[in-house]
């Protein structure tokens, strides 16, 4: 096992590379790799304690690695007490340009580890595998696998080994992000994106059985976090979050399909006062011309009143294959721009995910074309439907795709629409995206390599259109963010102050893709804000507007908890024989 403190030291700070990777995400690649070690716990006074001379590298002597870097964890491998499942990816291909990964079985007292979906045996998928999870009477592994290599948000299907690999509802227009076994073996539950929010499903294990498509269980709103079965009943309890509440949790009862919620800071007041408030969340579908619709989130302040004017913050998420969904985020919060005085509305446009394959793969080397036309589409719906929309003081913003996009929009008519964009590790020039790691990202989406397709590439580029750019820009970007490397920023930073546009550059040193201390978050925060607050013209009336709510809001829960105290002296007036049932 690796120990940085009893490593050899090194007295020069050079490397040196013959192959990919060189670095991924936020670092770069050392001559240590994940690997899986088994053992077994003794007890001795009421102690558990493990040797570690007795540890079992699972993976020694072999080139496979897990849990697979930068993100995989425990969704990566699963026991069933004697043998040991789990994922990697295949060490004959290359690692920068190849997301094939294979489920792999192996002894927990060591030995070779053993594929079982190798395309020759299987249904010829050379994807990405994830989520292998063996039943509970350890003879069956289910498991989760996307059929292309190279598409790291190809849809996800679902597979059991029991000998063999057996597909279940291979048609099914949804991608589960995660697989598990009912108590009995009889079910597999799965969590996938549907129409903006992560949903709870319930499937046949056995394919005999199966009648349809998997059925959605438990509630209509939020999001699913995670969810557990609560001993050997057929119930699950279920951690849920949404836009406007950081958890919730309920217990489904998976057969009658019904939710019981047992924690909910929305209604129970048990976290005192809570502001935000499920009636500020809309959702809205925009028409398109071919009949089909774009989806949105509408966030509105919890002190809004009807017949104001609020300015509009216009959000873009990044991916490019994601989806703004019902959940919370101590990143991208829609609830805070809401709360600064805005109405924030959040589409999901072309190549979002969770409203079927065909829609998520249309972005496919169309960066820069229905996804705009889409979000275009999105802003006029919303200020025809909201006539409390200020279009005089909007503002936009972005991150990752979502910063390509802000990036775009300012060289396109659209980008005159807003008082002020934010972009935040945003792509500058779409020829530079070769300077990623991840090189299997921009083969795909561009349609080909660099090599062989340098069209592609330069087609959709907001380097293209600089001579357009008028709107005053923020840019952020992180010296650690090797996904999209600080000189896009730098490059996009340098052209904002050329032209004499009104532009600001943060940058953290010690951040990735993401701003994860929570200092940097604070800063992160007060410039983001500060800076379309101030094109915006939102001042400190929204300060006083949020304090006057928050008044009636104490004043209702004073009196919401009178109106309880006095329904529970009444019940116990009439008699106590409910609480004996």
């Amino acid at each position: 096992m690796y120990n940085a403190a009893t490593a050899p030291k090194k007295y020069t700070s050079g490397r040196v590379y013959t192959s990919l990777f060189v670095r991924h995400w936020d670092s770069y690649i050392e001559e240590w790799r994940n690997a899986l070690f088994a053992g077994s716990l003794t007890q001795k006074d009421g102690i558990w304690t493990v040797s570690s001379t007795k540890l079992v590298n699972l993976l020694a002597n072999t080139k496979l690695e897990s849990p697979i870097p930068p993100f995989g964890g425990t969704d990566n491998y699963d026991t069933n007490g004697e043998q040991l499942a789990f994922v990697a990816k295949d060490p004959s291909s290359n690692q920068a340009t190849n997301t094939v990964s294979y489920v792999y079985i192996t002894d927990l007292k060591g030995g070779a580890p053993k594929p079982i979906n190798l395309p020759s045996h299987s249904y010829n998928l050379n994807g990405a595998s994830t989520s292998p999870a063996w039943s509970p009477d350890g003879k069956k592994l289910a498991y989760l696998q996307m059929p292309e290599n190279g598409y790291e948000s190809d849809r996800n299907q679902i597979f059991v080994y029991d000998g063999k690999v057996t597909s279940l509802v291979p048609g099914w227009d949804r991608s589960p992000s995660k697989v598990s076994w009912s108590p009995d073996g009889k079910y597999l539950y799965l969590a996938a994106e549907e129409f903006g929010r992560v949903k709870l499903f319930v499937l046949p294990s056995d394919p005999s059985r199966i009648k349809g498509n998997p059925i959605p269980i438990g509630g209509k709103h939020g999001s699913v976090s995670d969810y557990a079965p609560l001993g050997n009943s057929k119930n699950l309890l279920v951690s849920f979050t949404s836009i406007v509440s950081p958890t919730y949790y309920s217990i489904v009862d998976v057969h009658a399909n019904s939710e019981k919620i047992i924690f909910d800071p929305k209604t129970g007041r048990s976290s005192g006062s809570a502001t935000l408030k499920k009636s500020q969340v809309e959702d809205i579908w925009a028409p398109r011309r071919d009949g089909t619709k774009i989806h949105a989130w509408v966030v509105k302040p919890s002190f809004y009143k009807k017949g104001k004017k609020y300015p509009l913050a216009f959000l873009i998420h990044g991916g490019p294959q994601g989806a703004w969904t019902d959940s919370w985020s101590t990143r991208w919060n829609l609830a805070v721009f809401a709360e600064q005085g805005y109405i924030a509305v959040a589409p999901n446009p072309t190549g979002s995910t969770g409203y079927g394959e065909k829609f998520t793969d249309a972005i496919q080397n169309n960066w820069g074309g229905a996804p705009y036309q889409d979000l275009v589409l999105a802003y006029e719906y919303a200020l025809e439907k909201y006539q409390d929309i200020d279009a005089n003081r909007a503002v936009a913003l972005g991150a990752s795709y979502g910063g390509y996009m802000v990036n775009w929009i300012q060289g396109n008519p659209f980008g005159r629409k807003f008082k002020a964009l934010v972009c935040h590790d945003g792509v500058f020039s779409t020829n530079a995206q070769y300077g990623s790691e991840e090189l299997w990202f921009p083969i795909h989406d561009f349609g080909g390599s660099f090599i062989t397709h340098p069209q592609n590439y330069a087609k959709w580029s907001p380097s293209n259109l600089v001579k357009n750019w008028a709107t005053p820009e923020l840019i952020i970007h992180n010296e650690l963010d090797y996904r999209l490397p600080i000189s896009e920023g730098l490059a996009a930073f340098n052209v904002l102050q050329e032209k004499g546009v009104p532009s600001k550059f943060l940058t953290f040193p010690d951040e990735n893709h993401w701003v994860l201390n929570p200092e940097n978050s604070l800063l992160w925060h007060s410039e983001v804000l500060g800076w379309i607050n101030q094109w915006a013209d939102v001042s400190g009336n929204v300060k006083e507007a949020r304090d006057t709510s928050e008044q009636t809001e104490r004043k209702e829960i004073v009196e919401e908890r009178a109106q309880h105290a006095r329904a529970m002296k009444r019940e116990a007036t009439v008699g106590s024989n409910r609480w004996n049932m």
